[in-house]
């Protein structure tokens, strides 16, 4: 069988599009008073968890399935963060949330802070160009030192290790067996940090496929894409159960709608199948 990408895609984005949009329409407001606190933190992520989405499906619309891969990294990753932040009890949920919204933060600070001096004595160095804009992230003695002191480099390791994608995914697998299946995402994880980092497997991996005949590259790009709608769906999914057990929030249309997301994928899983089939 032929593929056109540019035809049998359409009603695939199209699809997960209205799925995604239908859920956070029924789901809005996010935030709502009853849900208490802790909604500053995990509200933001899930609403810009779901533009990304959209953006990824934009980007699939027009051929860039391996940029939609780049970004989907940042939804899998993204995702098991507000999972993570959503689990637990009243305690730990809070923990978390002063780690991600501060702790993290401040490390950033102190990172950004270094990067921002670096930058400037380069500038000063080869070019007369304007620091200002990397001014603006370093810090006052006081500040630096203040969060030097507070954020070891054990502490700041120990925080980046706890809150890595890997080790967030298996935490949350620890005491959800839902979690266990997406133990097998690590490897869709890591294959595409070769996209985002343009190292010669990536690079390598793009430039064959862009060298196929167009027949083959039609059917490689299909598969491709629907791999990716296929994982935004789910990873969305598992923010929408989330978002329903940590608020203990009842919505009947929200439930019908994922059911049929579910379906959807399951669909999606089907015809990746009989492509591999008709490639073997």
């Amino acid at each position: 069988m032929g593929y056109e990408y540019e035809k049998d895609i359409v009603p695939y984005v199209i699809k997960a599009d209205q799925l995604i949009k239908t859920i956070i329409f029924n789901m809005s407001p996010l935030y709502k008073k009853e849900h208490g606190e802790g909604q500053e933190v995990t509200v933001p992520l899930f609403a810009t968890l779901h533009s990304t989405s959209e953006s990824i499906l934009i980007l699939l619309l027009h051929r860039g399935v391996f940029d939609a891969d780049v970004l989907l990294r940042t939804v899998m990753e993204g995702t098991i963060k507000y999972c993570y932040l959503m689990t637990g009890t009243y305690e730990t949920r809070k923990e978390r949330y002063r780690e991600y919204r501060i702790d993290l933060a401040q490390i950033e600070k102190l990172e950004d802070h270094k990067k921002a001096i670096e930058s400037v004595e380069i500038l000063k160095e080869f070019s007369n160009n304007n620091t200002k804009p990397f001014e603006a992230s370093i810090l006052n003695e006081e500040e630096n030192d203040l969060l030097s002191a507070t954020y070891t480099k054990q502490k700041k390791n120990d925080l980046k290790r706890r809150w890595g994608y890997s080790a967030l995914l298996r935490e949350l697998a620890k005491d959800n067996k839902e979690y266990e299946a997406q133990l097998g995402s690590l490897s869709t994880y890591a294959q595409s940090s070769h996209f985002c980092h343009f190292d010669w497997t990536g690079v390598s991996s793009r430039n064959t496929q862009s060298l196929s005949s167009e027949e083959n590259s039609d059917l490689l790009d299909f598969g491709h894409a629907l791999r990716i709608i296929s994982n935004v769906l789910s990873c969305y999914l598992f923010r929408v159960a989330e978002y329903i057990r940590g608020n203990s929030f009842s919505s009947a249309e929200v439930s019908i709608i994922a059911l049929e997301a579910y379906d959807f994928i399951k669909e999606i899983d089907k015809m990746q199948n009989k492509i591999i089939e008709e490639r073997v």
